[in-house]
């Protein structure tokens, strides 16, 4: 073990250029060559996938990664070839006999890294060449997935152990999250079937992060006043919601002379990796983007993150928010809100989230909008029609597309966004007749270029239209978008070698299973989802409205306990100031449930009963709402009622 270790340390100079590996990860590397069951648990830029990549570099075989992103399986495939290390990636948006063709080139050792969906575990294909790979490791990544009250469950990651049974005992195995609470953990390590793990944590605190939430009703003025002052500080992300905010914002601060630029998915896939790379080298000072924005994404200074709306879970918020300042130096992660933020999320889930109904509905209409008959397979991922699919089913398009979205979940569909642009290409001579041409072509050049091209495509080329990325085929043919433009037109309409269309950026889907009869998921599995949903937006809300600590709430969420407060948050530095009101007693929170029984109160009629100040009232609602005393009412969130069944606490445990 020692020698892979150390070897591990000389992969990791050549591949990545780094002198030593980072906190926690010597010891996940160690667990690893140890073959010792392990659980990563390290936060947003703490270093995870090099846990299982450098190893990767080391072992003779195959590491096999399970991730839920295809487009985070392209951007870490693409990052580990430009760095020399061999990868590539499988999943259900693939062709099959492109999926066959990376097997075959993978059973014979062409790969160090092989990233796969946790569907395409269960295939045939798949299935029928897994004894046949010699995997030495297997990295889960996005780990939480496998919960239910994991904030982005797969089904499919329920199932990865019982796919990989043949793997048993002869593989390494390790799993990986950012956000991950105690009940998630134990249902990890339960549905793994980990035996006495390994768990690294580096726990959740970021001691140079100044957690700061602000309550206001004028939110666009407390922005640029905010962003403005944050600016002076360095670079940052503003989180903005919708696209159109995200337009709005870029706009205006470019105007006030920070230069910023949106990122959404309506933006080509081409321009917004530019807008990446600006923003990460500091060409760019300020991002302004929807949640689309940052898997993969490391810039190590980003002095703050700003959310203009509570998001609507911790763990996505933590995730986001923790983006600001990865490289140790003070960062400010700011939220915005309104009292009446957490109805209108609430009424979002509700009124967006379709029914068993109109799941049934759209999943019908997606299949006829490919012309799948009842028990049809289908082959390959196509272009959706989306305004297709609104008509045929009837319903709006923000229900057709969360639809869509809990079918990709539930392992129904397999749902590409934003793929990106490229050509449709079929030689029209045989394979014989094209090395004919090379040979009586007087042009050297194009003969070179059709050599290159015909390496480039699959045999498959000769049969069926195949279709590559714009991108690669720039790169590899060392041309620009016009040179290779015009050099396919020569082929196609002078010497009649080949035809080809250009594709532009589109979503692909394709339907996972034969088509059914009926949707393959039951009501009581929809439901629950967006109980789960709903769940983690009220936690949210309690970290918004809580008067402790912004750290040691975000820490317990995690299961960090035992956290001293931060110091420096607003509440910590609010806390500080106006002690004499906020502090409150047992006898404070048994007099507040005796206000509340049997009423509705808003914090400011309970402190008119109380007869203490506002900022007393409001601490004692937070504590009984986290205590999960009293909840907010359904016809206002100003209003507070007991929970039914909740007696009065004997003891509050505040020494505020």
């Amino acid at each position: 073990m020692i020698d892979q270790f150390n070897q591990a340390l000389h992969n990791l100079k050549e591949f990545w250029g780094y002198d030593s590996f980072r906190e926690g990860q010597n010891d996940a590397i160690q667990s690893v060559f140890s073959k010792k069951d392990t659980l990563i648990l390290f936060p947003t830029g703490g270093g995870k996938s090099l846990c299982y990549q450098v190893p990767a570099t080391v072992f003779d075989g195959l590491t096999l990664v399970i991730s839920p992103l295809v487009a985070l399986m392209q951007d870490q495939v693409q990052q580990l070839n430009d760095q020399g290390v061999s990868a590539t990636f499988l999943n259900n948006t693939i062709p099959g006999y492109e999926v066959e063709q990376r097997l075959v080139n993978a059973r014979n050792g062409m790969y160090k890294l092989l990233y796969c969906s946790p569907e395409r575990l269960g295939t045939m294909l798949f299935q029928n060449e897994l004894r046949n790979l010699n995997i030495d490791l297997v990295a889960i990544d996005e780990a939480h997935c496998i919960s239910e009250w994991g904030h982005d469950f797969r089904p499919a990651y329920r199932q990865i152990k019982e796919k990989l049974n043949v793997l048993s005992g002869s593989a390494s195995w390790i799993a990986l999250t950012a956000t991950a609470t105690p009940e998630v953990r134990k249902d990890i390590l339960d549905s793994l079937g980990f035996d006495d793990p390994e768990i690294i944590s580096l726990g959740f605190t970021r001691p140079n992060l100044t957690w700061w939430v602000v309550e206001t009703e004028q939110t666009r003025q407390k922005m640029i006043d905010g962003v403005t002052k944050a600016s002076q500080k360095g670079d940052g992300l503003i989180y903005g919601g919708t696209r159109k905010n995200c337009e709005y914002w870029a706009g205006f601060f470019s105007k006030k002379g920070i230069k910023s630029e949106p990122y959404h998915a309506g933006i080509e896939s081409e321009i917004r990796k530019k807008i990446q790379e600006k923003w990460i080298v500091g060409e760019t000072p300020l991002v302004v983007a929807t949640n689309a924005f940052g898997m993969g994404i490391d810039k190590p200074d980003c002095r703050y993150v700003v959310h203009q709306t509570m998001p609507y879970s911790l763990e996505a918020y933590y995730q986001e928010a923790g983006r600001a300042g990865r490289d140790g130096e003070e960062a400010f992660p700011i939220l915005y809100y309104k009292p009446s933020d957490f109805k209108a999320a609430q009424n979002r889930i509700q009124q967006n989230y379709p029914t068993r109904k109109q799941l049934e509905n759209v999943y019908k209409a997606l299949c006829d909008s490919f012309e799948l008959a009842v028990g049809a397979e289908m082959p390959e991922a196509r272009k959706i029609d989306l305004e297709s699919v609104v008509k045929r089913s009837n319903e709006s398009q923000s229900i057709c597309k969360a639809s869509l979205r809990l079918m990709e979940q539930f392992g129904i569909i397999a749902w590409q966004q934003s793929v990106k642009p490229g050509y449709a290409m079929q030689f029209t001579l045989s394979r014989e007749m094209l090395q004919k041409f090379k040979e009586q072509c007087n042009n050297t050049e194009k003969a070179e270029f059709v050599d290159k091209l015909e390496r480039l495509l699959t045999p498959q080329a000769f049969y069926n239209v195949v279709e590559v990325e714009l991108e690669y085929l720039m790169k590899c043919l060392d041309v620009s978008k016009n040179g290779l433009t015009k050099a396919l037109n020569v082929l196609m309409q002078n010497d009649y070698v080949l035809v080809f269309n250009e594709i532009e950026e589109r979503d692909l889907v394709k339907i996972l299973e034969t088509r059914a009869s009926k949707l393959p998921v039951r009501k009581d599995e929809v439901e629950r989802h967006r109980k789960v949903l709903l769940k983690k937006l009220e936690k949210m809300n309690e970290f918004v409205i809580s008067d402790t600590c912004r750290e040691v709430f975000l820490r317990n969420y995690f299961g960090d306990t035992g956290a001293k407060p931060c110091g420096h948050c607003d509440n910590c530095l609010k806390t500080g100031s106006e002690s004499f009101s906020t502090g409150f007693n047992d006898e404070d929170a048994k007099n507040a449930m005796r206000a509340f029984a049997g009423k509705e109160l808003a914090i400011s009629d309970l402190a008119t009963t109380l007869r203490i100040h506002e900022s007393k009232a409001k601490a004692i609602v937070s504590y009984l709402v986290r205590e999960n005393r009293i909840t907010m009412s359904e016809r206002s969130n100003e209003l507070y009622s007991a929970v039914e069944s909740t007696s009065i606490p004997e003891e509050s445990g505040s020494s505020n």
